[in-house]
């Protein structure tokens, strides 16, 4: 459970540093798809839901990433997107006005509270029967 806490922390940092301190870039749109269900869930059907399929460069290497939205009216048919990404670590990138969300301190809260709940288990006497 440790290893799960850590790395939703870590997930959580990067996705509050992205606005913090993210990098501005313009990615290519390499494919999209619609996208009607998520989940199985028959309420979040919607047919102007898309997932667009990205690339984009930083010195010299070319990085990926995705971005699943509603986009009304066809604005999913683009050839461009502008996308933020960390400098020290490209790999975590978000659309640019995408990464304002609660996923960020969600999962960095969730990770804290993983951890102090595996910490303690751990930490607990166990019961010894005399």
């Amino acid at each position: 459970m440790i290893p799960v806490a850590v790395i939703l922390i870590l997930l959580g940092i990067g996705q509050l540093a992205l606005g913090a301190t993210g990098r501005l870039a313009t990615a290519q749109v390499t494919g999209y798809e619609q996208a009607l269900i998520l989940n199985n869930d028959d309420s979040t059907r919607n047919p102007s839901r898309y997932k667009l399929e990205y690339q984009f460069s930083v010195n010299g290497e070319r990085y990926t990433g995705s971005v699943t939205r509603v986009f009304p009216g066809g604005s999913h048919m683009r050839q461009t997107i502008p996308v933020r990404y960390l400098p020290f670590w490209p790999h975590v990138n978000a659309e640019d006005g995408g990464t304002a969300g609660l996923a960020g301190p969600v999962m960095a809260g969730l990770g804290v509270l993983l951890l102090v709940v595996a910490i303690k288990r751990k930490s607990r006497p166990r019961n010894k029967r005399q």
